[in-house]
């Protein structure tokens, strides 16, 4: 009986590890990371469906539904810009911005804006996740890309795009990632883009005004302070776009 019993007890022993690595694989199934991915090259390789939706020339929301069975943590592109889908308003596709106070231009067109690295409720830094077949809305400020274009309409579609394949100036690349950081108001880089990336000078940016009906005064769209503040923050990117480019060029030399 001793004997049937030291055997019986080892035979559970067995059932016992056996259980356990039955378990095993499951428990570590459930706390495997969820896998991180670009958000771009998420979307070009199927994962998920981005829709950017302008609500005005100041915000937009990304729309981002995981297409997947598992969860993905996405990434942001640290810059980014908003391209019409279609050429819209007899307007040309792939222009940029939304001119607030500005005078709109014969091409009209719904016109998109850029923005920095999550602005306005990405967590994480631009880091954040979406379940399996769901949906997720992150929240981003945005700044007018071209002046003298109608106000963007959440009834056009867009398309989020690397920043550079709108533009190649690097001031202007600095300059959405001090949004990002919250180094700068969304008026404040909004003046200094419109100057950068449009060259409108701060004579021309003074003189903008808001349009009131009824007899109303107008009033200028953007304070003195504004725009003391905005070229500092033009000198400030052009001098870190400067610093960058000189690390890219001694990174690219092998030194």
């Amino acid at each position: 009986m001793r004997r049937f019993a030291f055997f019986a007890l080892i035979l559970a022993g067995a059932v016992a590890v056996s259980a356990a690595s039955a378990r095993e694989p499951r428990a570590r199934a459930r706390a495997t990371p969820p896998e991180t991915h670009e958000l771009l090259q998420a979307e070009k390789d199927g994962l998920v469906a981005v829709k950017y939706i302008h609500n005005d020339s100041r915000s937009a929301q990304i729309v981002v539904t995981n297409r997947s069975d598992r969860p993905l943590t996405l990434r942001l592109p640290e810059v980014f810009a908003g391209v019409p889908v279609l050429a819209q308003m007899g307007g040309p596709a792939g222009f940029a911005g939304a001119g607030v106070g500005g005078s709109p231009q014969t091409t009209g067109g719904a016109a998109p804006a850029g923005a920095g690295m999550g602005i306005g409720g990405a967590p994480g830094g631009g880091m954040f996740s979406v379940p399996p077949e769901k949906t997720r809305v992150v929240k981003v400020t945005t700044v007018c890309l071209e002046h003298g274009k109608p106000e963007p309409s959440p009834l056009r579609s867009y398309k989020l795009v690397e920043l550079d394949s709108y533009s190649d100036d690097p001031r202007l690349e600095q300059l959405m990632q001090s949004i990002g950081k919250g180094e700068v108001s969304q008026k404040v880089a909004q003046a200094a883009a419109w100057h950068i990336a449009n060259g409108l000078t701060w004579e021309q940016l003074a003189a903008e005004k808001i349009d009131h009906a009824g007899g109303v005064p107008d009033e200028p769209f953007f304070t003195p302070a504004e725009l003391q503040a905005a070229f500092q923050v033009v000198e400030i990117v052009a001098k870190r776009a400067e610093a960058a480019g000189s690390t890219r060029a001694t990174s690219g030399s092998g030194r």
